[in-house]
C-alpha cells in the first residue's frame, strides 16, 4: 500500500488549476466532493454556498487576484498607483533653458 497523497489547501488549488477554480465557482459541492485530496473546513464550504454564482466568481477570482498581486509584489518591488511594477519612475531631468 503507498502511502497517502497530501492534503492540498483550496486556495493553493484554486490558484494553481483555473479547471479546478471555475468549476469550484459554479459548483462547490459537487467539486469538492470530487476532489478529496483538497483540504477545505466545514466554514470555507459554507461561506461558499451561501454566496451566488456571480458572488463567489467575485470572490474566489479575487482571492487568486491577491495572490498574484502579493507574489509579484515580492518579486518586483510595489506595483504604482499606474500600474507599473516599482511604481512610477522618476522624472527625467528638464533639459536646460536657453
Amino acid at each position: 500500500m503507498g502511502a497517502p497523497s497530501p492534503q492540498v489547501p483550496i486556495w493553493v488549488r484554486a490558484v494553481a488549476d483555473p479547471r479546478f477554480r471555475e468549476a469550484l465557482i459554479a459548483d462547490p459541492l459537487r467539486t469538492l466532493a470530487s476532489e478529496p485530496h483538497v483540504a477545505v473546513s466545514p466554514e470555507q464550504v459554507r461561506q461558499l454556498e451561501q454566496m451566488d454564482a456571480a458572488e463567489r466568481a467575485e470572490f474566489v477570482r479575487g482571492v487568486v487576484r491577491e495572490v498574484h498581486m502579493r507574489g509579484g509584489q515580492a518579486r518586483f518591488g510595489a506595483i504604482g498607483r499606474d500600474g507599473r511594477i516599482g511604481g512610477v519612475p522618476p522624472s527625467e531631468p528638464s533639459p536646460p533653458e536657453g
